[in-house]
Order: C-alpha cells, then structure tokens, then sequence
C-alpha cells in the first residue's frame, strides 16, 4: 500500500474560537451563499431576515419588484429593522428607536432626535449583493467579489435539467447539532460512512461504486453511486463550497446548508420542494431525510466530543473515499491563510 500523505485538519481547528473569527472573515464574508427559496420573496414588500455566521441579514422585495439585501443593523445603536424570519414589510424602520430607511437603505429619517444634523450617506443601512438563480436567493457580503453566474460556472449546468423553477416550496425544517460546522461539513463529503452508518441508504446503492467527483475550479463536488438494480441515479447529488448541499431529481429537490453557530455548534436548514406538494409520496420523502439527519446527527456529534477530548490531533484521508474532504479543507485552509495575509 502507497504511503498516505493527505491529512485532516488539525483537531483545534473544529473548536478553537479564533478559528471561527477567521473563518468568518476569510469564507462568511466572502462567499455566495443561499439565502432563501425565492418562493419567499416573490412579491413586493416580502422579505427574510437571518443570522449567517453571526451576521444578521435581511433581503426584502423592494415596490418595483426588484431584491435588496442589507445588514440587520441601525446606524443609530445597532437596533434590527426586521425582526428574524420571513414576512411583509409596509416600510424599513428600526424597531428600537423609529429611524427610518428607504427601500435602497438611505436614511430618511431619524424619528425625534434633535437638532443634530444626520446625512443619509453616513447612516444608511450597509448593503450586500443579492441575486437569483433558478429558485433560489443568494447573498454575498462581499460587494467586490465576482458576479454570482461567474461563481457558479459548471454547477449551473449541473442542474440544467431539472425543471427547479416548477417545483413547489412546501417547507422548511431546521435543526442545531452540537459540533463544529466542519465536522458535519466532512461528513456529507465522502461515503465511506454509509454502510455503518445508514442502512437504509445502503440497501438502496451499490456503495462500493459510491464516488465522489470535485471540480475544484467552480468549488463543488458531485456525489454519484448506481441503484442496487443497476440503474443510474436519475438526479444530482451535489455539494457547493461552503455549505450548500443540492439533491434534485424530476420530482423535486431538497436543499441543505450547514451554517455555524459559533464554533461549537451547527445549525442545519432543510428546505423542502416538490413538483407535486400534494402527492403522498412525499410523506416517505421527508420522513428518509429526517432518519438520515438523526443517524449523521449522532455521529458528527460523537466525532466532535472526540475532537474536543485532546486525544486526537490529525488523521490520514482515505485517496479512494475521501478525496472531497481533503478538496474542501485544502479550499477552507487556503481561504483562511489567504485572508490573514490579505489577499482577495
């Protein structure tokens, strides 16, 4: 056997909170990410206000229809605008002392303050880039980076089959696990794990002919593995760096995304889509999901108590199933020492 020369991480790095404020500025504030089903925001006056790596956002449907995202910040004292979830919005106004913004973020005003003079460039609300594509809303902090079809590249074309715009949102189910968002990141990146881990999935895929593909210049990997039968998977399995995994078929999709709370926990958010939302089969569908989510629960949660306990420091990285783990923490590393030295 050749000798092993990929390895993980360094354990610190899944609990340390420097880590975690690095992380947020090298991967959090750079990235696309997904932000909302456009099902959400499909109409003027909608919007969805949520916390991505301990910035609070919002994106609101402005009267012309177009999308506009922002901090959920005052300039006044830091006070939100939105308050977190999805809804209807008549108007922006700060919900702890009254200021005022317009659907661009401008102040218009700043409910009885005095006589102090205020200028709408120096206290607007601080924007970020949205934009769409297929079904769904992405955000990027970062107002410099890269358009988001320029981000994409071959993932687009990935999903290029799938009618994505005709399916139904039906639901959305949250979950907080107690590990680092790495440790369940790993996880969904190789599938070494299935046949101990679910059986369910395992006596419906051939695992020893389970792979996973990266393309590492548009940051995703593609999960394959054939049917017991022999047949082809007819969807795509697939993982967008950071944190946005993609399983669509013909008869809908299901979109995951792992985002850190803190660095000791992990908040997981399932968003549900069918071509039928009325058909019973999709009773079977979420309840598949929901066993499989409790079964990666248990072990990503057993794995981070490890990592915690001192005992490990590194391990090696499986060439033949691992490959996509050790791609998606070479990007995070080099992300990382990137942003240390200030490199875009």
């Amino acid at each position: 056997m050749p000798p092993v020369t990929a390895r993980t991480l360094p354990a610190s790095w899944y609990s340390d909170p420097t880590i975690y404020v690095r992380e947020r500025a090298a991967v959090w504030s750079r990235e696309w990410l997904v932000f909302a089903p456009l099902a959400r925001l499909d109409k003027p006056g909608k919007y969805v206000a949520g916390d991505v790596a301990g910035w609070p956002l919002f994106v609101v449907v402005a009267p012309d229809g177009s999308l506009s995202g922002f901090h959920n910040v005052c300039a006044h004292r830091a006070g939100p605008i939105l308050w977190e979830g999805h809804g209807v919005a008549g108007n922006l106004v700060c919900r702890y002392h009254g200021w005022a913004y317009d659907w661009k973020g401008a102040l218009r005003s700043a409910r009885d303050f005095g006589n102090a003079e205020l200028t709408e460039a120096s206290h607007g609300l601080v924007p970020i880039r949205v934009a769409k594509w297929r079904n769904l809303v992405w955000v990027n902090l970062d107002l410099g980076a890269a358009s988001l079809p320029e981000s994409l590249g071959s993932f687009d074309a990935q999903c290029a089959e799938f009618p994505m715009e005709s399916f139904a949102f039906t639901h959305q189910v949250t979950r907080t696990l107690a590990c680092n968002w790495k440790t369940y990141a790993d996880n969904y990146l190789e599938g070494y794990h299935i046949p101990l881990l679910h059986p369910e999935l395992n006596r419906e895929i051939d695992v020893s002919r389970y792979e996973v593909l990266v393309f590492p210049e548009d940051d995703y990997c593609l999960h394959t593995a054939p049917a017991r039968d022999g047949s082809v998977n007819a969807g795509r399995w697939l993982f967008r760096y950071p944190n946005t995994a993609l399983n669509v078929y013909r008869t809908g999709m299901n979109l995951e995304r792992i985002f850190p709370d803190g660095p000791d926990r992990t908040l997981i958010v399932y968003d549900y889509f069918f071509a039928d939302a009325d058909d019973p089969a999709n009773a079977d569908t979420l309840k598949v999901s929901e066993v499989t989510l409790d079964q990666d629960q248990a072990i990503c949660e057993a794995v981070q108590r490890n990592l915690d306990s001192g005992v490990y420091q590194t391990g090696p990285l499986s060439p033949k199933h691992e490959s996509a783990v050790g791609w998606f923490q070479d990007r995070l590393r080099s992300a990382v020492f990137a942003a240390e030295l200030g490199e875009p």
